[in-house]
């Protein structure tokens, strides 16, 4: 009895010994798991990070709430779009046009703005399209205050992304009134390039940026009467991806209804 009891008590401060490598071996399991977020967290897709905050945002826009007029999007049938479909179905110009076109449409009906800013896609990429009333007084290529808070509200948008962004200037048939222009080629580039520099003073990078003037001769819809005109007058911002593959499905761009 004595023998037993002394082997008893002899094994009892082995066994106490040997659970240091169950802590052990859960520390490390702990390890390994902070190192797996680190490594999530380090590799954000910058897309989805983008569509996430835009989408939360929207969510939290009172605005959204008052009721006013919301921009419908209806297919047009001005222009298309060769569009590239990734393994997950969806292509990352269809992504970030639904977190654009959502940013926008929260904003533009805060601010009233109606069917005057448009998101769609081009052959080019994604087009936020902007009628030039909103930006311009006629025959002028200034931006003043409201201008400047619309530019930089796209701005904060589309900064996060990586692509190259083109800014084009565009006017109808009609001359202009011969006090600062004669010459739309001369209207729509001056037009252009304020917005680009307007960009730039807000920040994003001018190697991204360039400017291009079409005069009249890019036009929506044929200048028949002063509606088409309006339309016609505009800056499209053009968000430019890689061409698609040959044997992708193009789409139509989006235009609202007016």
């Amino acid at each position: 009895m004595a023998s037993k009891r002394r082997r008893s008590h002899a094994e009892g401060p082995h066994d106490n010994e040997e659970r240091w490598l169950l802590t052990y071996s859960d520390l490390i399991t702990l390890l390994f798991v902070l190192f797996v977020v680190m490594y999530a967290i380090s590799t954000t897709d910058v897309r989805k990070f983008v569509a996430l905050a835009q989408s939360v945002s929207a969510a939290f826009n009172a605005d959204v709430l008052q009721g006013e007029q919301a921009i419908s999007i209806n297919n047009g049938q001005d222009t298309t779009v060769q569009q590239e479909t990734s393994a997950a179905g969806t292509s990352p110009v269809q992504s970030d046009l639904k977190a654009i076109k959502a940013a926008l449409e929260d904003y533009a009906i805060g601010q009233g703005l109606g069917g005057e800013v448009q998101v769609g896609v081009a052959p080019q990429g994604i087009v936020i399209r902007l009628n030039d009333a909103l930006l311009f007084s006629s025959g002028r290529a200034h931006l003043d205050d409201h201008a400047l808070k619309l530019v930089n509200q796209v701005v904060d948008i589309i900064k996060p992304l990586p692509n190259p962004i083109r800014i084009e200037g565009n006017t109808d048939d009609q001359a202009p009134d011969g006090v600062l222009y004669t010459s739309n080629w001369d209207l729509s580039t001056d037009r252009a390039l304020a917005v680009l520099k307007a960009m730039v003073d807000m920040g994003m990078d001018p190697s991204r940026l360039s400017a291009l003037g079409n005069a009249q001769y890019n036009p929506i819809t044929p200048n028949v009467d002063d509606a088409a005109r309006t339309k016609n007058r505009r800056v499209d911002i053009v968000v430019i991806y890689p061409p698609a593959s040959d044997t992708a499905t193009p789409a139509p761009f989006a235009v609202p209804s007016f």
